[in-house]
């Protein structure tokens, strides 16, 4: 109705008018709520800003969870491989790129590579994370990089994302990813991903999604996250990041901002201790041992691991090995107050030594020597996951 003398009263469905009761009412809940006027959702139902019930059940609605989506995505793949997308790439399957879509993805291209990046990326590595933590085959959701001759992770930069050598094999599979993204934005451009916690909680998944977790306030208010961002457990208690490419400077920038803040790290050496030779004792190496500081985030052979002192005493931990290598042999032959204990692995083939060592470290400084046996708790590995994002592309 075009009567500016009246307005919709979305209880009855029913035009009144604005002078009387009712209407004078209406009129006042548009004045306390402008957004009304701002969104048009809201205009066109305005009894979803009145009544928070029907508000709260329209946006359940409009919102999947990210093991719903990885059951879709699947079903796509499937159908992507009938169709013989990966054998026989279309410009029909060309990404439509927009920024409002439901995985806001993006192609660039430079003359060697091409480059998958955006916002929604984050998804596309979490459900590739979710497959792996259930041992199932992870290129469904994030291609690896074909370099010619064998599969390999892509390596990943802030300016292209994750990088695909260009030839016949990548395209195809970016082929299939593309299709895959278009049909599920054309379907739910209008929904949201849901960080709520799933009704049956499990032993391993998403931490504070599929699996029970009260965040502390502490750890809420020093790097508030979405749920969607936390680390996975797989079914053998292991921690699954989804990060890459994690530099030791990340984590000297992420001691420095927590003993900034908090106080129950202060034992933790503040400088990476990266060995290039482990048939010596580096400077960088001396410089540890000689100081105050009692643990040590320390990495050579192309792998991070944690010194620590213990009484007179120093110890090598590692997150994934379960005999001391030829590195840390080396090391204990020039050290004789030097030893490694041997742990079950916590970390996954993911390849994220760095950040699992960097949360046993948070524990041990926090808890102690004893606490190296024990299972790292979820706070610490949750901080352990913001703290590395909130630094990772810090120069």
């Amino acid at each position: 109705m075009d009567d500016p003398n009246k307005i919709l009263n979305p209880k009855t469905n029913r035009y009144v008018l604005k002078t009387g009761k009712i209407g004078k009412e209406l009129l006042a809940s548009l004045k306390k709520n402008p957004e009304l006027k701002k969104n048009p959702e809201l205009k066109k139902n305005p009894e979803l800003k009145i009544n928070p019930e029907l508000k709260k059940q329209q946006e359940l609605k409009n919102k999947i969870t990210i093991n719903e989506l990885k059951k879709i995505w699947y079903e796509l793949y499937n159908i992507a491989e009938t169709k013989e997308l990966i054998k026989f790439p279309t410009t029909d399957n060309t990404l439509r790129e927009n920024d409002s879509n439901f995985l806001d993805i993006k192609l660039s291209k430079t003359e060697k590579i091409i480059g998958i990046n955006g916002k929604g990326t984050f998804v596309l590595r979490k459900l590739s994370d979710i497959a792996l933590s259930n041992g199932e085959n992870t290129m469904i959701y994030l291609p690896k990089n074909f370099t010619g001759k064998t599969f390999s992770k892509p390596l990943w930069n802030v300016k292209h994302g994750y990088m695909y050598y260009i030839n016949d094999v990548n395209i195809k599979n970016i082929t299939v990813l593309s299709f895959i993204l278009n049909n599920i934005n054309d379907k739910y451009n209008t929904y949201k991903l849901s960080d709520s916690p799933i009704q049956q909680q499990k032993t391993d998944g998403i931490i504070g999604i599929d699996i029970p977790y009260d965040e502390p306030e502490w750890l809420s208010k020093l790097i508030p996250s979405n749920k969607l961002s936390n680390p996975i457990i797989n079914k053998s208690g292991q921690f699954i990041f989804s990060k890459c490419s994690i530099t030791t400077k990340t984590i000297e920038y992420s001691t420095t901002f927590l003993n900034s803040k908090l106080d129950k790290f202060k034992n933790i050496y503040p400088n990476y201790i990266n060995i290039t030779n482990t048939n010596v004792i580096s400077k960088k190496l001396n410089d540890f041992i000689e100081s105050k500081y009692t643990i040590g985030l320390i990495a050579y052979d192309k792998h991070a691991r944690i010194i620590f002192k213990n009484n007179k005493n120093l110890h090598i931990i590692d997150p994934w090995k379960q005999s001391a290598d030829i590195g840390t042999k080396n090391l204990i032959k020039l050290i004789p107050t030097l030893s490694f204990i041997k742990r079950k692995a916590e970390q996954t083939s993911e390849g994220s030594c760095v950040a699992i060592s960097y949360a046993r470290s948070l524990y041990l400084a926090d808890k102690g020597f004893n606490s190296i046996y024990e299972p790292i708790p979820f706070d610490y590995i949750v901080l352990t996951s913001r703290v590395i994002s909130k630094f990772r592309n810090k120069k």
